[in-house]
């Protein structure tokens, strides 16, 4: 390579046999738990470091280069990940917690997210901040007739709906976001019933599943639409929709225990899809437990004999979230373990991976509460005065909350929670609801119920690869300059962020330098070659370190 190539280079670990700088500068660094190949993606040419996901990591002790401050500068990496994992994690990240001071760079994946389980999937997300924040939530439009934004998903550079629709004739639709607070219908769901519940995408095509939702448990009176839905749906890139079953159809519902319906003013039949290990999942809350696709339609049933009201992937294993509140393992087969019942919840509904923990959210006290092993849960506190978290997701290394019945969104900040705004003040309703949320375009999006609309707010400011990142090795660059963030997937430029001024966004911080740990999920693949730059490298700069593992 070019020696002009080196020019601005702060920190250089090539993990040749082992996790040192190569730049001279001195820096104190901790490594654990890596091991060394020669696995890099040029082949044996070039060396790797590879990291577990589950206690894995490097740091480099606080050091006046690596603070950037106004500065720009740029980070350029080889990463591997597997197919089948489904949460990558933490690439680098420099972040105060306290003051929402710093960067972060991950393959971020969102998973918990109400019936939506995984809006965001593999993600590429870099993000910088100074405890900056959108003056008002953006109105995004509201898809059609919608009273609930069941589902959001980033999936394939669009951002994508599902929705439910109150009146005797309408149904749940599927949409993708246009823009401008316009919204394209993709269509109806087949069966005429009055909701599109999940979305999710699987082997390269988008997935959405259908169901009956029943608006008495949101004071909206009973449904108007009873025809059942239940399906699971591949959709086609000319909108034609191909049915792939319908899980549980030949099951007889279990007497003893009433379907959630109208007794219970849930969901009946609401369905929510998820992707782990590289197989199709699905749970229905009309027929219990979880059910895993086969082909040409068919699903087996896997247990647990349990409403699963969402899934969520942490530490490479798959949990059940349960109505009544109890959270499952899932072992393989139909085995699964119980993992406890966080304390007072009857409904546990949410979940989120933040740094390398697992929290939920819980019904009727509306708290968070953080897995501590076997079936233990150490609660974190009340979000403000709310009865329900609802969806919850990371963004910009933050986690947000939407809750019940104010329609409201909180951030959590440690262990207490910061009002963040009121998504839906529809008048005369006492049930308010933010059930969805994504990150999309550098900014997250919440989906409401009753009120139908989807709206979106900026923290710092984010560029995020809304496409699910390919297995193997992939060269990856994040940039700051002057007036924006840039990222680089295999040499060619892939998002940019909204701009900004320089002078707003002092990244200035005590916090160590974290390589494969921070604010999501531990890093699980290898790393090759990492470069940290005070400067911002140029297209041609990236696309010649791109190229190196074919030199």
């Amino acid at each position: 390579m070019n020696s002009e190539i080196n020019i601005g280079l702060i920190a250089h670990l090539p993990f040749t046999q082992n996790c040192e700088d190569r730049t001279g500068s001195g820096y104190v660094v901790e490594s654990h738990n890596i091991e060394h190949t020669t696995d890099g993606p040029g082949g044996e040419l070039m060396a790797a470091a590879a990291f577990n996901g589950l206690n894995s990591g490097i740091k480099i002790e606080r050091h006046p280069r690596l603070n950037f401050g106004r500065d720009a500068f740029s980070i350029a990496v080889w990463v591997k990940t597997n197919r089948l994992t489904d949460v990558v994690g933490d690439i680098v990240s420099k972040f105060d917690l306290d003051a929402r001071r710093g960067f972060n760079l991950g393959i971020i994946t969102n998973t918990g997210v109400t019936t939506t389980t995984q809006p965001n999937y593999r993600n590429i997300h870099f993000g910088i901040d100074n405890a900056k924040l959108s003056d008002r939530w953006t109105d995004c439009g509201r898809p059609g007739r919608a009273v609930q934004i069941l589902s959001l998903a980033a999936i394939r550079g669009n951002l994508y709906a599902g929705t439910t629709e109150l009146e005797a004739g309408e149904t749940g639709h599927l949409w993708r976001y246009a823009e401008d607070g316009e919204w394209t219908d993709l269509g109806a769901a087949p069966e005429g019933c009055n909701s599109v519940t999940s979305i999710a995408e699987y082997e390269g095509a988008l997935h959405c599943c259908t169901g009956r939702y029943n608006p008495v448990g949101s004071r909206l009176g009973p449904p108007k639409n009873e025809r059942p839905g239940g399906r699971v749906y591949r959709v086609e890139p000319d909108g034609t929709w191909i049915e792939c079953g319908h899980p549980g159809s030949q099951d007889a519902v279990p007497e003893e225990t009433p379907t959630m319906g109208y007794e219970t003013g849930k969901a009946d039949e609401a369905m929510s899809l998820t992707v782990y290990r590289g197989e199709l999942y699905v749970t229905s809350n009309h027929r219990r437990g979880a059910f895993k696709y086969e082909s040409d339609g068919h699903w087996k049933r896997i247990g647990p004999n349990e409403r699963i009201m969402s899934f969520t992937v942490y530490r490479d294993r798959l949990y059940a979230l349960i109505n009544g509140g109890p959270v499952y393992r899932y072992e393989g087969g139909d085995q699964w373990t119980y993992c406890g019942t966080p304390a007072r919840s009857t409904q546990t509904y949410g979940a989120v991976t933040y740094q390398d923990n697992l929290y939920v959210g819980t019904w009727p006290e509306c708290e968070v509460l953080r897995y501590g092993g076997g079936e233990a849960w150490v609660n974190v506190g009340r979000v403000g005065y709310e009865r329900e978290v609802m969806a919850l997701a990371l963004y910009n290394g933050k986690v947000y909350l939407g809750t019940l019945p104010m329609g409201n969104v909180w951030r959590m900040d440690q262990e207490d929670f910061t009002f963040v705004g009121n998504l839906d003040n529809t008048p005369t309703v006492f049930l308010r609801r933010v059930w969805s949320m994504a990150v999309y375009q550098g900014k997250l999006f919440g989906g409401t119920l009753p009120s139908g609309h989807v709206l979106s707010i900026e923290a710092g400011r984010m560029a995020t690869h809304d496409h699910s990142l390919e297995a193997g090795w992939r060269h990856i660059a994040a940039v700051r300059d002057e007036s924006c963030l840039k990222l680089y997937l295999d040499g060619r430029p892939v998002a940019t962020s909204s701009t900004y001024s320089s002078n707003d966004y002092d990244l200035s911080n005590d916090a160590p330098l974290k390589i494969g740990f921070g604010n999501s999920h531990r890093f699980h693949g290898s790393m090759c070659d990492l470069r940290t730059y005070g400067r911002a490298i140029s297209p041609h700069e990236i696309l010649q370190l791109s190229d190196q593992a074919h030199a």
